[in-house]
Formats: structure tokens, C-alpha cells, sequence
């Protein structure tokens, strides 16, 4: 059974509407034969006349009236759902929902909201801020466009893109005697009383795969579930703490971060989304932009030679 075409009904609607078929041609910009061919092209797959013609005026008919009343809001709202897909494919309108673990919000996070906001003031962001398994799950669940994780490299259900190599550093007060070193060996550690994330924390499972063949640290003073607590615990003198470099305060700062060595270990910050999936156009222009803010922030990272031998003078 042939079925009536949108531009069919559309037609239709605008007829009933309008009582006048060369009002609602100017409306859909078609000629008063087109128009007409499309009414009569509907009335015969429906087997009613909708329309009683005479050459004054166009009335409906009882069951036209009845059929405008039935489907007048279904063409409505689907139009409102194509405009509202091409606002969203052209960035007018929508959202995008990035995960994020905890550790890398604040790095990444801001500027890249602003830069993004300044171009589609229209589009929505949200953040899922969680652990690094809620994380993984929030894309695999479909709830993130896509995330940023340092896990999921081996998970078939996802695609995982590095964006950066982020070492482990040991987070101490700017005044304690660590503090102005260069480096510090993981043996130095066990003078000095520390804190450290729970094994609910991946971080912990990094750390302690490393560490395997070193003497164990003595016992912590203090163990917490994230890591943002842990440097709210070394800024108030509880000890000092290994953490990952992003999570680090912003200079100048009460707690510093002094590079470790012997070994020395690092992990993966990358994009995570699933695979085979394409992403919405608001996705792509904010990971796009996360992308080259991440390259930047590599770039700042690395000392220049110019600027690694000033250091070298400065007292």
C-alpha cells in the first residue's frame, strides 16, 4: 500500500490552514498546479476528498477537518526536529558530553570551554568528572560523545587516541627539603612520612606494577580515594605524595612537584570513544579543539634549548 509522502501532507496542512490553496502555494513556494497535483495525488491514496473546491473559496470536508486535526502536530514536530538536526549539524544548537577523569579536568578542561563556547555560544557542554572505570563506562555506555582517560588501550570496545605522555612526580610543600631538588629516587621516599591513593584508585595499580621490584614503602600516614584530596593533604603538611603531573596546582602554588626517578613512570593520556561509532558535529569540533590544546600544552611542556640554558645561568 502506497503511503502519503511528507510533502503530501505538508501540502495538505497548509491548505487547511490557510483556506486558500494561492496563499498556501506562495507559502511553499510552488506553483497553484503543483500544489493542486499534490492535494489530488493525497486524496486518491486516501480514497476521501479532503477539500470541497468551488471557484470562491476551499472549505475541508468533515473528514478533512478531522484528518488536519490528527496530523497537524505530527508535521509540526517533525519539522521542528529537522530544523532542530540542522542547527545542531551546522553547531546552532546541541551538546556535547565529554568524560573526563578527575586528575585531567582542570588542565584540560577550562580553556577549552572557553575557546569552544567563543565559536558555538549555542552548543552545550557537559563533563562527566569520574574515576577512570566510570569513566571507560560512561563511553561504552554511550553517555560520553567521548572521554579522556588513561585507560581502555586494551578494550576492543573502544578506540583509544594518545594525547600526551604524563609522568608521576612527587607532590611535597613548597618549604619541604625536597622541594628544591631536581630529581628524587623512589628510595629517598621512605625518610619522610607520605600519603598515598587507595587501590580503589588506578593510579594506585600504575604505581604499585612499577614499584614491584623495589623495597616497599613504609606505612602511609594517610589513604585516600582521589587524587585531588591527596595534594589538598601535602598543601597542609601531612606528607608528601606521588602524584600525576597534571594534577598539580597552578604556579605559584603551596605544593611543587619534584621529578622521580629510578624509575622513572609515567601513563597515557588519550581520547576514548567507541568504536566504529561517528561522533555528532559538536563532538568532532570540541575534540578537534582538545586536540590542538593538548599539542599546545605538550609544546609548553618541553623546555626549549634557548630557555633550558638561562636556566642553567640563572642562579
Amino acid at each position: 500500500m502506497l503511503k502519503p509522502s511528507l510533502a503530501d501532507l505538508r501540502a495538505f496542512v497548509t491548505v487547511g490552514e490557510l483556506q486558500s490553496f494561492a496563499a498556501a502555494a506562495r507559502t511553499l513556494h510552488l506553483s497553484q498546479p503543483a500544489l493542486s497535483r499534490r492535494i489530488s495525488h493525497l486524496e486518491e491514496l486516501l480514497g476521501v476528498r479532503l477539500f470541497d473546491r468551488t471557484t470562491r473559496s476551499v472549505e475541508l470536508t468533515l473528514l478533512g477537518r478531522r484528518f488536519l486535526g490528527q496530523i497537524r502536530g505530527l508535521v509540526d514536530d517533525l519539522d521542528r526536529s529537522v530544523l532542530s538536526l540542522r542547527d545542531a549539524a551546522e553547531l546552532e544548537a546541541g551538546d556535547v558530553t565529554i568524560g573526563c577523569v578527575l586528575s585531567t579536568v582542570h588542565h584540560f578542561m577550562p580553556p577549552v570551554i572557553q575557546a569552544f563556547r567563543a565559536r558555538h555560544p549555542h552548543v552545550l557542554v557537559r563533563i562527566i568528572e569520574e574515576g577512570a572505570d566510570e569513566v571507560l563506562a560512561s563511553v561504552k555506555q554511550g553517555e560520553a560523545d567521548f572521554a579522556l582517560n588513561y585507560i581502555g588501550m586494551q578494550d576492543p570496545e573502544v578506540e583509544f587516541t594518545p594525547l600526551l605522555k604524563e609522568p608521576y612526580v612527587l607532590a611535597c610543600p613548597a618549604d619541604h627539603p625536597l622541594a628544591r631538588r631536581k630529581s628524587v629516587g623512589w628510595e629517598e621516599l621512605a625518610q619522610y612520612p607520605h600519603a598515598r591513593v587507595s587501590q580503589a584508585s588506578r593510579n594506585r595499580l600504575f604505581i604499585d606494577q612499577a614499584l614491584a621490584e623495589l623495597p616497599p614503602l613504609p606505612r602511609p600516614v594517610c589513604e585516600v580515594r582521589h587524587v585531588s584530596t591527596l595534594i589538598g593533604m601535602v598543601e597542609n603538611g601531612l606528607g608528601v605524595a606521588v602524584v600525576p603531573q597534571l594534577t598539580l596546582p597552578r604556579k605559584p602554588a603551596a605544593v611543587v612537584g619534584v621529578r622521580l626517578e629510578r624509575p622513572e613512570i609515567g601513563r597515557t593520556i588519550g581520547v576514548i570513544r567507541r568504536a566504529g561509532r561517528s561522533l555528532s558535529p559538536a563532538a568532532a569540533a570540541f575534540l578537534e579543539m582538545l586536540a590542538l590544546a593538548s599539542r599546545s600544552s605538550v609544546k609548553a611542556a618541553r623546555p626549549t634549548k634557548a630557555r633550558a640554558q638561562q636556566r642553567r645561568r640563572e642562579p
